[in-house]
């Protein structure tokens, strides 16, 4: 299957409309179907299971990635899925250096123990060192997995080899779009670079870094029947207070009751207060919303 860059512009429109997500851009990606030239990608791969590369591999749905990367992307350096290797794949991430304009894409955790020695890059370089120095000149920076933007399984305790995510490698200095997730969900990397490609800036960040395109909703705000399920919710709530006050008033003996599940103290949820000036402020008042003075566990 031939894919153009104009097709795959076309398709990430397709897939961020088809998903509901907020691209401000959507029309505008019609702005950059006739730009010519294909963007420079450095992917490094550091500690970790490359299942985000796989996952990438295996899942672009409409496209494949062999058309997917040469015809659209100009991946000039991939340890797994190029051909060149030794010191020919490491000239290519060199050249690309050279460039000034690139995406330096991080796969994997950064080891940072023993001056960086447990993981290299290529012979001479290790993964730490090799961070630092492409993200000096690239234009955009994207850890992609759980690995690369929280130091995954990698940095679980004890954490011998010092294992960290790549912001915290950079520090406050550069801005890093982490896109987690184990693995990181295909639509979520190629959308992120279609955006960059068409607007020429990162895309909206929340605050852990997460482009809010893709990690600002969840999948239940986005369904089609929203308005018929809170609508229904609704009703069964009133339609219990109304049931309690007519046995109160009646004195019946009946005490009426429903289940709703309130706030549930997800990585979302945490996120929220999180965001919040005052965050002791923030769950006191979510709390408050329920009776029994706490809030769900995800368990």
């Amino acid at each position: 299957m031939h894919l153009t860059r104009r097709d795959f512009l076309k398709g990430s429109s397709a897939v961020a409309a088809a998903l509901g997500l907020n691209f401000a851009g959507i029309e505008g990606f019609r702005k950059a179907l006739a730009a010519e030239g294909n963007l420079a990608v450095v992917w490094l791969q550091g500690q970790g299971c490359n299942g985000c590369s796989v996952s990438l591999l295996n899942t672009i749905y409409y496209a494949t990635i062999d058309n997917l990367l040469t015809k659209t992307i100009d991946l000039n350096y991939h340890p797994t899925v190029m051909a060149a290797a030794g010191d020919l794949a490491v000239k290519a991430a060199l050249d690309t250096r050279s460039l000034n304009k690139y995406v330096l894409v991080v796969e994997g955790a950064v080891p940072t123990n023993a001056n960086g020695g447990y993981c290299y890059a290529w012979p001479g370089m290790t993964m730490q060192n090799a961070v630092k120095t492409f993200a000096q000149n690239t234009g955009f920076i994207l850890a992609v997995g759980n690995c690369a933007t929280y130091g995954g399984v990698s940095a679980g305790t004890p954490n011998p080899t010092g294992a960290r995510g790549v912001q915290t490698i950079l520090g406050t200095g550069k801005k890093v779009v982490n896109i987690p997730g184990c693995p990181a969900s295909p639509d979520w990397i190629v959308g992120t670079i279609a955006y960059m490609i068409q607007n020429g800036r990162a895309p909206t960040l929340d605050a852990q870094g997460r482009p809010t395109d893709f990690f600002g909703k969840t999948v239940h705000s986005n369904c089609p029947n929203l308005a018929a399920y809170n609508a229904s919710k609704g009703g069964v709530r009133l339609l219990t207070k109304s049931a309690a006050l007519h046995c109160a008033k009646t004195g019946t003996g009946i005490r009426v009751n429903s289940i709703h599940p309130g706030y549930i103290l997800t990585p979302m949820v945490q996120g929220i207060m999180a965001a919040s000036p005052d965050q002791a402020a923030a769950e006191a008042a979510l709390v408050a919303l329920h009776p029994l003075g706490h809030l769900g566990a995800p368990d």
